[in-house]
């Protein structure tokens, strides 16, 4: 048949099987053969098909399809409405999925899915499809694997629409506690605005009061104030001074003071560290003992070189002149 050319699904239909096979269709006549409502076997293999359209699922009659050697790619996400479907041949196709909704073909009971490029996941559920029974075996498990699918599909939606609205809540529980706080914070600056009113109000009608008091009372003060402010300033310098001359004397004493605790405490220290080195050498091994690891070799090395300066020292101040 030249591609292209019209066919007439009449010729091609026999009691309820409508035969299309070697056909080069592209498209399924499926208003064609929709109106045949005997119809419910349906042959369209070896053709040129890349896809069953969106129509094809009001073929619900049917109960045995077979769609081998085509070129499909996909089938319709509701393929599952056909639920009478008991007999299904897809072999020698393109598809690497199958849609959700084929977990609804609950009547499934042959399926052939051979020379498809299936995932890995499908096709160790699907098998080899080799023989009756492969096939058979292969239609419940592919179709309870899918139902699976499908149930986990509407849990993984429901747990995001609750998502959804668990963050819109919490959105929205957030905006009701923002608008609160800040209608409470409004509430509180108008009040307080209002306060504040009241008390310059008050404030300035005791003001102009008392202004009109000490008005008459201001000038008599004034003398008396302008003889206080010069004994004031009298008395404020001489305790300047007093205390410049207070603070120069305390200065000194105190850096005397300072210069004499520095000398006991190094008079002190060179006592301890002669005692402890030459007269108590076990107290000088248990204080080198708590010194931790680290600082213990430099402060050994520095002490050793101390003591043999001191013993130097010692030495040449104790021999006489002669022996120098």
């Amino acid at each position: 048949m030249a591609k292209g050319a019209k066919i007439n699904v009449k010729d091609k239909v026999d009691d309820n099987v409508c035969d299309l096979s070697l056909c080069e269709l592209k498209e399924v006549p499926v208003k064609e053969i929709a109106s045949f409502k005997r119809v419910n076997v349906l042959d369209l293999s070896s053709n040129l098909l890349m896809s069953l359209g969106k129509n094809f699922i009001t073929l619900t009659r049917l109960v045995k399809l077979d769609l081998s050697k085509n070129q499909i790619k996909f089938l319709p996400d509701d393929f599952g409405l056909l639920r009478n479907l008991r007999h299904l041949d897809l072999y020698d196709n393109q598809l690497e999925h199958l849609p959700l909704s084929f977990g609804d073909l609950t009547n499934l009971r042959y399926l052939d899915l051979k020379g498809n490029p299936l995932t890995p996941a499908l096709a160790k559920i699907v098998g080899i499809n080799m023989t009756m029974k492969d096939c058979q075996d292969s239609a419940k498990r592919t179709v309870k694997f899918m139902s699976d699918m499908q149930i986990e599909a509407i849990k993984a939606k429901e747990q995001y629409r609750l998502e959804i609205l668990q963050k819109q809540m919490a959105n929205g529980k957030e905006m009701d506690e923002d608008n609160t706080t800040s209608s409470n914070n409004g509430e509180q600056q108008s009040k307080t605005k209002k306060n504040k009113k009241t008390k310059s109000k008050k404030k300035n009608a005791n003001g102009s009061e008392v202004s009109n008091k000490s008005g008459a009372a201001a000038t008599s003060l004034m003398t008396s104030n302008d003889n206080i402010t010069i004994a004031k300033t009298n008395k404020s310098k001489k305790s300047a001074n007093g205390v410049i001359k207070g603070s120069s004397s305390s200065s000194s004493s105190t850096a005397f003071t300072s210069l004499m605790i520095f000398l006991l405490m190094v008079a002190f220290n060179v006592v301890l560290i002669y005692m402890i080195m030459f007269k108590n050498p076990e107290i000088a091994e248990k204080l080198v003992e708590s010194i931790p690891h680290q600082y213990r070799d430099w402060i050994l090395t520095k002490t050793e070189i101390f003591r043999l300066r001191v013993t130097d020292w010692i030495t040449q101040f104790r021999t006489p002149p002669e022996e120098h």
